[in-house]
């Protein structure tokens, strides 16, 4: 655990041992490109969340449990552990790197965090409810304040230049977090939808994505 960089963010507040201790699993996925390249600055993507099946054997759907309850046994099962974990990679995030790589025109990733930081906002899995698998309708306020908390604690240590969304309601619980607390950011911190509606022509996917990056990505 001495290795956990992010140990001790959240600590002593709601998640008593700290976020990132009680799930190792869920620390932020990044490699050295994100810290050392010299053709982009530093860039966090932002997913919502995970989610399980309603027979998984955990008490995820208990927010209390799931974060400061004494059973530590049932919070991520072993066989659910590199589901979870942000260096997995998704199928429909694909897009994300694709574009990257028309953005600055160069095959540079297959990953998304090769070349940036990925992260998902809610740290708890969502419920799958036929076939919705949207974390809104489990969101608690003890899941906004914890995962309000860890963000801004990732954004302090890691120092991205911008942080873009690709969970229109999960940018939204951030922003009213930052308000609600009286924080704030200078860098840019957007949203876009996320990739498997990018089909949609609603002004919010591949384009505005790809503008995001020209923008505040590449280095200038």
């Amino acid at each position: 655990m001495e290795n956990n960089r992010y140990s001790n963010i959240g600590k002593g507040s709601i998640v008593k041992e700290g976020v990132f201790v009680r799930f190792l699993e869920l620390v932020p996925a990044s490699l050295d490109n994100y810290w050392n390249s010299k053709k982009h600055k530093k860039l966090l993507i932002v997913g919502e969340s995970n989610y399980f099946e309603n027979d998984v054997d955990s008490v995820f759907k208990d927010s209390q449990a799931w974060y400061s309850g004494a059973d530590r046994q049932h919070l991520i099962p072993e066989g659910k552990k590199k589901d979870v974990s942000n260096f997995k990679g998704y199928k429909t995030f694909d897009r994300l790197y694709k574009s990257m790589n028309e953005v600055l025109n160069e095959k540079l990733c297959e990953h998304v965090y090769e070349e940036a930081m990925f992260y998902n906002y809610f740290l708890r899995p969502a419920t799958v409810r036929k076939n919705n698998r949207s974390f809104k309708k489990d969101c608690t306020q003890l899941d906004r304040d914890v995962a309000g908390s860890a963000l801004c604690g990732i954004i302090d240590l890691d120092c991205p230049d911008v942080v873009i969304f690709v969970s229109k309601y999960a940018h939204f619980e951030f922003m009213k977090y930052l308000e609600s607390n009286g924080l704030s950011y200078t860098i840019p911190i957007d949203f876009v939808n996320h990739p498997a509606s990018w089909h949609h022509r609603n002004g919010n996917g591949k384009q505005k994505f790809e503008r995001l990056l020209r923008e505040y990505w590449i280095a200038k």
